[in-house]
Order: C-alpha cells, then structure tokens, then sequence
C-alpha cells in the first residue's frame, strides 16, 4: 500500500520521504544539542582544590589501624623527615600499606602534587606520641604528613598541605585554632622545616585563604 501525504496547492509528498526525514532529524538533533550543552565528566580521582586524592587505606585491623572510631577535634600538621629521593606521599602510603612501619601511622600523606589518604578521617592512628589520651593528636586529631624529599619542591607541598587543611575544617566545622602542629602534642620539633623557617603563621593564613574558596 502506498500512503501519499497532500499538502495545498495539490502538493504531494510520498510518506517514506516524511519518514527518512523524520529518521534523520531523530539523530542529528541530539548529536547537535550535545555539541553545544556538552560538559566534561569529572575524573575518577576526587581532588582537594585542584589536587588529587588517592585513597590508599591500610588493611583494617592492622598494628596502625586499630579502627577506633573517634570525635574529631583536630588536624595535625607534621613533616616526614624523609628527605630521600622519591620519599614522596605515594612512596610513604605504600610503606604504610605495606605493615613495615609497626603502630606509626597518619590519615594523609602530602607532597608537591598529590595527596593519598591510608585512615578513613574518622578512625584513630598513632601519629601525635601521646598514645590514647583522650582530647589529644591521636584520638581526635586528623595526621597530615607533608613530605620532604629532595626532589620534590616542598614549597607546592606546602601549599597542597594548607589546601588539604582548609578541605578538612570546613569538612568537619571546625575553626582554624583546630590546626595544631606535632610538637602541640609532645616534645619534638615537628614539623621541622616550617617551624625551623618560623612560617606556621603564613601557614595557618594560607589555609585561611583557601577556607574562603570553594573546594
């Protein structure tokens, strides 16, 4: 059966060719309207301001992660000491991952351009040397490790370390007088460089800085 279709002025057009018609314009209009609306996904990575995360937990249950849930309070800042070549925040997740690093452990690892969390936020570690007091670095403080390798460029860590920080405050409703330096928690000078150039000041403004952007 042939359909024909009439328009005025005795006009005809054959009912297939409204049919291919319709077919095409079926394909090219989403094709077109995704050209000019497309958006980019976002990576699988997370990023903190720009900064990549990668979550690298510790096997639950181990010697640094005894899985204790906790209140948090704090976001402790320290430095590796680790001034090797490659001693980099990927390099000291793996060694916590790894076990060989006993009870020691933190939630963060920072260097020049990535970030790799080992501890859920909400879990103890062992990072403050003030064993399980309570009120203190371990039980209710987040452990922030910048590294210092020597050949990274410890002015971006420095900058990644305020950055995660900022993240971390807002995260929890915290206010910048949670930002706490190792030796708040005990006798030793950690973190060493900053404390060394006397720059915890322009640390805490950096982090005030990034608190007022959003992440």
């Amino acid at each position: 059966m042939h359909i024909t279709v009439y328009f005025r002025k005795g006009n005809k057009i054959p009912f297939i060719t409204l049919l291919c018609g319709a077919l095409v314009l079926c394909i090219l209009v989403p094709l077109l309207c995704s050209r000019c609306y497309f958006t980019p996904s976002r990576p699988d990575t997370p990023q903190v301001y720009g900064v990549p995360l990668h979550q690298m937990l510790m096997e639950e249950g181990s010697a640094g992660r005894p899985g204790t849930h906790r209140a948090i309070r704090y976001v402790v800042i320290h430095e590796t000491a680790n001034t090797n070549t490659g001693a980099d925040a990927m390099a000291h997740a793996q060694l916590l991952q790894s076990g060989q690093n006993g009870t020691t452990s933190w939630h963060y690892s920072v260097d020049d351009h990535q970030i790799c969390q080992s501890i859920p936020d909400d879990e103890m570690a062992y990072h403050a040397g003030d064993k399980r007091k309570e009120g203190g670095g371990n039980v209710n403080g987040i452990g922030i490790e910048l590294c210092v390798n020597q050949d990274g460029d410890f002015e971006k860590t420095f900058q990644n370390g305020a950055k995660l920080t900022a993240f971390l405050l807002q995260e929890y409703d915290l206010g910048l007088g949670a930002v706490k330096q190792h030796a708040d928690f005990m006798e030793k000078n950690c973190p060493q460089t900053i404390r060394d150039e006397g720059r915890w000041q322009e640390f805490l403004q950096l982090v005030e800085h990034y608190m007022e952007e959003p992440y």
